[in-house]
């Protein structure tokens, strides 16, 4: 009877290391740490009997997190709630999510379960997790020797009675023995990623600091970028033409969506896209996508939110003006339209593929209206002059529900409510031709100091005034 010997086929944590870190950023791998940070702050929202959508202005009120990222160690500290001890020794440390059920009924982004330790991995080769739930404070250690072990795969678990200072319940996890790529990142004289760092959370985090989640990095206080856009105070009030977002919300497979496109300024005129800030107007025209709160794409102008297909124009600096929110919420976080990474869209999802449909109606609206008022682009300010800017939960709660119309498509996958707006045309007359010329800075600025002294007068005007001037004298000559 043949023998039979044991062959070694388990895994070597450095190749699990080596797997989990290669392919993700430095960024997004703190962020999801943030992630987690929020995710305890909506587990405590849930347990308490309350949501996200509880009528709060402010629901995460009184929440923080603190990074601190230096060359010699990295540290976040929340006071979110704490990993419940149970999940700490069940699988909170697994490299994978064994229990995907375990948030069913509130609305996070967790999804594989390797966030927090492959953040750990990704930095630096020694970690101390701290962590304090409202059954007491324990600690976790994860040390260079233990990840050269291979047939060694259980953490200890030490109760810390108080050795860590919380005024709250939360978590703290510090690693040091930074890898010396890390190191360099995190040193402001070698590297921008901390300057960088700064914008994306106050991108993707945008909607929940606005919420009242606060992040500090370094020691400052971050402030989340402002999503608005511009709304009379009642939405389908009336059947005369005038600017108004467009409005879709609806609900397919388990997930909510709520999506607003318009205008976020005024109309840009043809000497602004020769100004310097073109880039920075340039920044927030496109599609911001969220999913649970979280900001994954941040105005995007690509073909995957729209541009360039299905009769939607590519995006033009002439669209400058366009920009729109989309919202996906769900209990459900595979359900969501999102990437591995949680930093950007899973294309091939069939609720997004329902709602990019809407999208691209949306911006037909808005496209075409900015071709219609081309060249004469000043005609729409008295429009624009009485909307305000507005947050898009202000939007929704703006429009008159009577206007709503219901889909008719993709009924079988959910039900869902529209408004289009009707938006103004110009006057049919044949549009005038247009005069236009390229001159030095130092002499258009020379000639409006002779017509006009110190007055801050655009280009516009100078070129008028020229022309005016030149259009009389050639009418006296030819009298």
């Amino acid at each position: 009877m043949p023998t039979t010997t044991p062959v070694n086929a388990g895994p070597t944590k450095a190749f699990f290391v080596h797997m989990l870190t290669r392919d993700i950023d430095l960024a997004d791998a703190i962020l999801d740490l943030l992630d987690n940070c929020v995710d305890g702050i909506v587990r405590q929202l849930g347990i308490a009997g309350s949501t996200t959508r509880n009528g709060k202005a402010k629901p995460y009120q009184g929440y923080w997190a603190k990074i601190i990222a230096k060359p010699d160690r990295f540290e976040i500290w929340d006071n979110c709630g704490g990993i419940p001890q149970n999940i700490a020794e069940k699988y909170a440390f697994m490299l994978g999510r064994p229990d995907p059920e375990r948030d069913a009924s509130v609305e996070t982004v967790g999804m594989y379960g390797i966030g927090m330790k492959r953040a750990i991995f990704k930095m630096g080769q020694s970690c101390v997790v701290t962590s304090q739930p409202n059954t007491g404070q324990y600690k976790v250690e994860i040390t260079p020797e233990w990840l050269q072990e291979d047939d060694n795969w259980t953490l200890g678990l030490t109760r810390n009675p108080q050795s860590q200072h919380f005024k709250e319940d939360g978590t703290k996890i510090v690693v040091t023995e930074l890898l010396d790529g890390i190191k360099r990142q995190f040193d402001k004289k070698k590297s921008s990623f901390l300057a960088d760092l700064e914008k994306e959370i106050s991108r993707h985090y945008a909607l929940l600091m606005d919420k009242g989640f606060t992040v500090w990095l370094n020691g400052s206080e971050l402030s989340p970028v402002q999503l608005a856009i511009l709304s009379p105070q009642q939405i389908g009030k009336g059947k005369a033409p005038r600017i108004e977002p467009y409005v879709f919300i609806g609900d397919f497979e388990g997930v909510h969506v709520e999506l607003i496109v318009g205008f976020y300024r005024p109309l840009i005129k043809e000497q602004e896209l020769d100004e310097s800030l073109l880039k920075s107007t340039r920044e927030h025209a496109g599609w911001t996508m969220i999913c649970n709160d979280r900001v994954v794409l941040y105005n995007d102008k690509s073909p995957k939110t729209g541009w360039g297909t299905r009769g939607v124009p590519s995006f033009h600096n002439q669209f400058i003006s366009i920009a729109g929110v989309v919202s996906f919420r769900s209990t459900n976080s595979f359900k969501l339209p999102l990437n591995t990474t949680k930093r950007g869209l899973d294309t091939s999802s069939d609720v997004y593929h329902i709602v990019l449909e809407y999208m691209q109606d949306g911006l037909k609206k808005f496209t075409s209206f900015t071709n219609d008022w081309k060249s004469r682009e000043e005609l729409t300010e008295h429009e624009f002059g009485s909307l305000t800017a507005s947050k898009p939960t202000e939007v929704l709660k703006s429009v008159e529900q009577s206007q709503l119309k219901s889909i008719r498509k993709h009924k079988d996958k959910g039900t869902g409510k529209f408004y289009a707006p009707n938006l103004p045309k110009p006057q049919d007359k044949e549009r005038q031709p247009r005069v236009c010329f390229v001159a030095g800075l130092q002499e258009i600025e020379l000639v409006a100091r002779y017509y006009f002294d110190d007055q801050p007068i655009d280009r516009t005007k100078v070129g008028r005034k020229c022309f005016d001037e030149s259009l009389e004298r050639a009418r006296e000559a030819s009298e």
